[in-house]
């Protein structure tokens, strides 16, 4: 596998399994705004933006930043932080980066402080990354280049952007990456996607330091 300088992943899917958390944080949240949510759509409602899936369920736009505050708030409920779940890769991958020595980030649609509250409950090193985007850092989403854009500038990276890698579970997160002008990764644990030249396919994120 090709070496990057800079590596960025997004965190819901790729990093850690967060479905189970998501599916009750989406059932709870759009409820509590008398809209049906059905938990079998958490993945694809997880890999888009949160105005789009609000908006896909007819939500009321005028109640949409109480909602996201709403979603927000139970992100980080007991209930959702028990169900976040490790992959069979994760750890080995975190001691790997670690040992890499190589600069890392996450890029997500998420909260960054929620993000290095799971990974501290997971036992999981979030010092290993030196730049944290998220929801309040940003605010254009995938599959805009903004969020990635917005990491190389935080970061302060100067070097050639072939050397910067986006390693994402969706779609999006490639387009994402295509657009910022890096490469992408994109990390197929169960063989849901096609190969493509848009981006690298992998099953594993171990395989990025093969």
């Amino acid at each position: 596998m090709k070496k990057y300088d800079l590596y960025l992943f997004d965190f819901d899917g790729t990093l850690l399994d967060t479905e189970p958390a998501l599916a009750y944080v989406f059932k709870t949240g759009y409820e509590h705004f008398g809209i049906h949510f059905d938990e079998k759509d958490t993945l694809e409602f997880a890999r888009m933006p949160l105005e789009q899936g609000y908006k896909r369920l007819g939500g009321d736009m005028s109640k949409f930043i109480a909602f996201c505050d709403y979603i927000h708030d139970v992100l980080d409920h007991h209930e959702a932080l028990i169900n976040n779940h490790l992959f069979p890769d994760t750890k080995e991958f975190f001691e790997l980066l670690k040992k890499s020595g190589v600069r890392a980030g996450i890029v997500t649609s998420n909260k960054v402080s929620h993000v290095k509250e799971v990974l501290e409950a997971m036992g999981l090193p979030y010092d290993v990354f030196d730049i944290f985007i998220g929801n309040q850092e940003c605010h254009r989403f995938k599959p805009l280049p903004d969020p990635i854009l917005e990491a190389l500038k935080r970061g302060n990276y100067k070097g050639d952007l072939s050397k910067v890698v986006y390693v994402g579970d969706g779609i999006n997160d490639t387009l994402s990456a295509n657009a910022a002008g890096v490469d992408a990764v994109l990390i197929d644990r169960v063989d849901a996607f096609p190969d493509s030249d848009k981006y690298v396919r992998l099953h594993s994120l171990t395989e990025l330091f093969d």
